[in-house]
């Protein structure tokens, strides 16, 4: 009797729909294994691959045509994001890193300063701390306008 009991139990086990149900599985777990490893280094690769700003180094010109009063010009000098920023005739550059975490700070032209989107910072036009864990100032940037083009200045003065 263990005999036939043995032998159904084998039939049972080997049938083509439990194959399937394996089979099934198994690409169930492999594809949601793949897609997890996609979804973890997807980020880590993109984040290690050079941009595109560390190739040909190229200095920031703006027309002065192109800046517009209360409101802000974004660039890039040197693997840096600069802001430029025209309020009435003056013309203030800064370098757009927050000095606290590091993130880019975004202009508002309605309270005419600037904000950090990671820690709540603010900054007046000047680029001074008003608010936030930040007790530093934006950094100037120093440019040079001629012929209607500012023109930002490399760290060693030269434009």
């Amino acid at each position: 009797m263990n005999d036939t009991n043995d032998k159904n139990d084998a039939d049972q086990i080997g049938s083509p729909a439990d194959g399937n149900r394996r089979r099934f599985c198994q690409v169930a777990i492999g594809g949601t294994a793949a897609v997890s490893a996609a979804a973890v280094g997807y980020p880590i690769v993109a984040f290690l691959r050079l941009p595109k700003s560390l190739g040909p180094m190229e200095l920031m010109e703006v027309p002065l045509e192109e800046l517009v009063e209360g409101y802000a010009y974004w660039g890039e000098h040197r693997g840096s994001q600069i802001v430029v920023v025209k309020l009435k005739d003056d013309i203030r550059a800064f370098d757009g890193t927050c000095p606290h975490l590091g993130c880019i700070v975004q202009w508002e032209s309605a309270s005419q300063g600037f904000k950090c989107p990671c820690h709540n910072a603010a900054f007046d036009d000047l680029g001074n701390p008003i608010a936030g864990p930040v007790n530093m100032p934006l950094r100037r940037v120093e440019f040079v306008v001629e012929e209607d083009v500012l023109k930002i200045r490399d760290q060693g003065g030269r434009a």
